[in-house]
């Protein structure tokens, strides 16, 4: 099975002011394509720096990670860009839609070649059918997050991340979205990493890595 993303040895520091923050120390991962591995640990484990390297939004500073058998570290600024917005789509707890957009809108925001039949397609497929013109002050906190899904899918990513997708959900509402995002990985194929906080939520991954003081254990 090829390997999406590989971290090998990866550390990632930050300085705050005079002090070192090690974020990462030493991590050593591989993901299989068409995995779904949820990432859970305490505040301060790592798990959020960990999700912005496999999407592309930082870099380490000592070790490699390997995005479909590439040093990430070896692309432009500009290739970055590229890659992150046509071969990785996110969700965020807070959903990250824009409130003066519908939900279509929202949807076809990110789109490389903007089409509303597309996007009609997508919100359907997470349940929002005849829902196209709703703002986000007119949906229920579920809906807003099946919108940041459709439009997570929008250029047909073959890597997912979700970081802490049912932070902002109820129990109810967090099934109905984990189960829509394993439906993604199960019928869809989509590779999926998740950070999540909550054990209900992890328990629809088929693997679940637990982080600590910037490494996996």
């Amino acid at each position: 099975m090829t390997n999406v993303l590989e971290f090998n040895d990866v550390w990632k520091t930050y300085i705050m002011g005079s002090e070192e923050v090690k974020a990462l120390r030493g991590v050593n991962l591989t993901i299989k394509k068409g995995s779904f591995i949820a990432v859970m640990g305490p505040s301060g484990s790592g798990k959020s720096t960990l999700l912005h390297l496999a999407g592309i939004l930082d870099t380490p500073t000592d070790g490699t990670v390997l995005l479909n058998g590439k040093n990430i570290k070896d692309y432009s600024t500009k290739e970055q860009a590229k890659l992150r917005r046509e071969n990785i789509g996110f969700i965020f707890q807070r959903f990250n839609l824009m409130p003066q957009l519908n939900a279509l809108e929202n949807v076809m925001l990110p789109m490389i070649k903007p089409d509303k039949e597309e996007a009609k397609k997508l919100l359907d497929k997470v349940g929002l059918s005849g829902k196209y013109n709703r703002l986000q002050s007119q949906l229920s906190g579920g809906e807003q997050q099946r919108v940041s899904i459709a439009r997570a899918l929008a250029n047909n990513p073959s890597l997912l991340l979700a970081d802490e997708p049912t932070g902002e959900l109820d129990t109810e509402n967090t099934r109905v979205i984990m189960e829509l995002i394993k439906e993604l990985n199960e019928k869809d194929g989509l590779t999926i990493v998740a950070v999540t906080h909550n054990p209900l939520s992890a328990e629809y991954a088929g693997e679940i890595i637990n982080m600590q003081d910037g490494d996996i254990i």
